[in-house]
């Protein structure tokens, strides 16, 4: 495994040298998610990221928001009940 100090820049940037981006698959114009874990920045490319750790994502990123599994739900469904209504022109029946 490389190993290798960076800066960071005062705009927050750094460089990921070419050795790591190439251990990582890193190409131009990846997208990289980052996470800090303890005093650590964990970084992996978005598309090698699971459905699970996806979902873990969301729902960090919901919770902050204050957006519950019941709200989402909630919305879904009016959201289904709206698209019904313009395809068929009526309420769905187990609405």
């Amino acid at each position: 495994m490389s190993e290798q100090i960076v800066k960071v820049t005062s705009k927050g940037q750094l460089t990921i040298p070419s050795s790591i981006r190439r251990e990582a698959g890193m190409d131009r114009g990846s997208y990289i998610y980052m996470k800090p874990i303890g005093g650590l920045g964990v970084m992996k490319k978005v598309h090698d990221l699971s459905v699970d750790e996806i979902s873990s994502v969301l729902e960090e990123v919901a919770g902050k928001k204050g957006i519950t599994r019941s709200l989402l739900l909630g919305e879904a469904e009016r959201a289904r009940g709206r698209l019904w209504k313009e395809r068929y022109g009526k309420a769905p029946r187990d609405a």
